[in-house]
């Protein structure tokens, strides 16, 4: 989208946005673009054989976008890794990675470029994740490989937002707000398509730091994030987040872990397994428990042939978002229960 006067001596920026089956997150998204400032870019969808009304709204309400359409889901990597060739082929200098459950806020591109521009050792730089429904907290900020349950960290879940100084250089950046330049991806190549969806972010920035280049997480800039619209439990289709979650942990210590990391990783792996499965046992329990009393209070009611009318109808709470910053709640995102 160039326009703006000073969009020729810009560098190009090509926008990735991978989309499957949420048309109302890629709505929102797209309508976002209204406020960027930076002069010159180009949104690119990649959409991964979506089922609903995805690549018609797009088409038909967005009409300055690119869309690919696939006819099969090649998964984040491989929507991602199509939209990294047609950047390089239309001479994008930076490639923008970015979620479809998200906002763009007015200086994000712009933030990023300037960083980058600076140092030609950066590779890719990192934009902060605020919680699309709580500005005030942080969705992420970036990442540390810990070789724990979940092999990663991610620094700022649902956490207070404040500023820290930065460009910082950090592990690994979260893949939605991620900005990587043409160079970076020549040299150290695409995402690695064995991982198909999730890590891939952490594999790309393992994969960079190794070969010198500098990872940097940059606090000035920031989109919005809604958060795992994909494996939304009251959506007719959801992405199985466990399955990805254990097979690329292995995926990624194969290339990586040294037989201490090995170890550490097995081992936690483990303990949560064991912690979960008893968690989930428990919570059933206590569910079923809970779910008899309207009934055992009907019996009591029948008995003493009376109606409570605060008996009659119970609020739904809806589903539980994870998403607090208290001791507990932190260790079952570590444990991922």
């Amino acid at each position: 989208m160039d326009s703006q006067g000073n969009a020729a001596v810009a560098p190009r920026v090509a926008v990735l946005i991978i989309a499957w089956n949420r048309v109302d997150d890629i709505v929102t998204c797209l309508e976002s673009f209204s406020c960027v400032e930076y002069p010159n870019y180009e949104v690119i969808v990649i959409d991964n054989a979506s089922e609903d009304a995805t690549v018609p709204t797009v088409r038909e309400r967005f009409p300055w976008v690119t869309l690919i359409a696939n006819d099969k889901n090649l998964g984040y990597v491989g929507g991602s890794n199509e939209g990294f060739g047609y950047a390089m082929e239309h001479s994008a200098d930076y490639v923008f990675v970015l979620n479809q459950d998200t906002k763009m806020t007015p200086s994000v591109l712009r933030e990023l470029v300037d960083v980058m521009e600076g140092d030609s050792k950066i590779a890719a730089a990192g934009a902060k994740n605020l919680l699309m429904e709580n500005p005030a907290l942080t969705w992420g900020r970036y990442g540390v490989i810990t070789w724990g349950p979940m092999l990663v960290h991610t620094v700022g879940r649902f956490e207070a937002d404040y500023s820290e100084p930065s460009p910082k250089d950090v592990e690994w950046l979260i893949g939605n707000g991620l900005m990587i330049s043409r160079h970076a991806l020549q040299d150290v190549g695409i995402f690695d398509k064995e991982f198909f969806h999730l890590n891939e972010d952490v594999e790309w920035c393992t994969r960079a730091r190794h070969k010198g280049y500098r990872i940097v997480y940059v606090d000035r800039a920031a989109i919005l994030h809604k958060g795992s619209s994909t494996g939304d439990a009251r959506k007719a289709v959801v992405f199985m987040y466990g399955y990805f979650i254990g097979r690329n942990a292995i995926l990624f210590a194969r290339r990586y872990a040294g037989p201490l990391q090995w170890a550490k990783l097995l081992s936690l792996m483990t303990f949560g397994f064991l912690f979960r499965s008893v968690w989930a046992l428990a919570g059933a329990l206590y569910l079923g428990i809970q779910g008899q009393v309207p009934y055992i209070a009907g019996v009591i009611d029948g008995f003493a042939r009376r109606l409570r009318r605060e008996r009659i109808t119970v609020r739904n709470p809806g589903p539980r978002r994870n998403n607090r910053d208290v001791p507990l709640d932190r260790f079952l995102r570590w444990i991922g229960a």
